[in-house]
């Protein structure tokens, strides 16, 4: 069970991780349109393109980083093309969800691998984007994202500029900065640098480093203090 304080950071991968497995259409929308844009990129059928995308995210962490590295692609363009509303799927309405991250102390951000848009969207159609005070996308992150190491670093910049125009500041315990997340490839890294790891996956091949290990989200177990 969490410790629930006002000097605790959250911050919440989207993908998977504020929606969960059960709503895997959502994410197959984008990477139908993800598969779409490296089909118009590098040429060839549908199929070739769907292998290169995967091929390129275990290599370089994103596809996009490996469409950057091989293609010279504009990331911009890329995110453009992936987001058209009209052929993309959005989480369901969640109050449930909403009631609970109103209930988290502390300052609540989404730290993501994608652009901001798409998880605004996504959070706006589940009724939750009120209670996220920010967002630190890849485009932030000048396109370098998780699980790279100064993806990391930056968040914590980008924090140590940001909570003081709220008030607030960086808690002086790494491990008050709790991350959510359900990859364990991205979860590792804020690991090694002292936060509180939260597995959300309904996986149950856990390492024993991870600090906690939800199925959903909406699982998450917190103590008020």
């Amino acid at each position: 069970m969490l410790r629930n304080t006002p000097e605790k950071i959250w911050l919440f991968d989207y993908d998977l991780t504020l929606y969960g497995v059960e709503e895997r259409c959502v994410i197959n929308s984008l990477d139908h349109r993800i598969s779409l844009f490296v089909q118009k990129t590098v040429g060839g059928d549908f199929e070739s393109a769907h292998k290169i995308r995967t091929d390129y995210l275990e290599r370089f962490g994103t596809t996009l980083a490996g469409l950057m590295a091989m293609n010279q692609v504009d990331p911009d363009e890329f995110f453009d093309f992936i987001h058209e509303p009209e052929y993309l799927t959005y989480p369901k309405k969640s109050p449930e969800k909403l009631a609970l991250l109103q209930s988290l102390k502390g300052s609540r951000f989404v730290f993501t691998n994608g652009r901001h848009d798409w998880s605004e969207a996504g959070m706006a159609h589940m009724g939750i984007d009120t209670a996220i005070e920010g967002v630190f996308d890849l485009k932030q992150l000048d396109w370098v994202g998780k699980p790279h190491d100064i993806a990391y670093e930056k968040a914590e910049g980008w924090l140590r500029q940001k909570l003081p125009t709220m008030g607030r500041s960086v808690p002086a315990d790494s491990r008050d900065i709790v991350l959510l997340e359900d990859s364990l490839r991205n979860l590792e890294p804020a690991h090694r640098r002292g936060w509180t790891t939260v597995y959300v996956n309904p996986d149950s091949n856990v390492p024993d480093w991870v600090d906690y290990h939800i199925p959903h989200f909406l699982d998450l177990k917190i103590k008020n203090e």
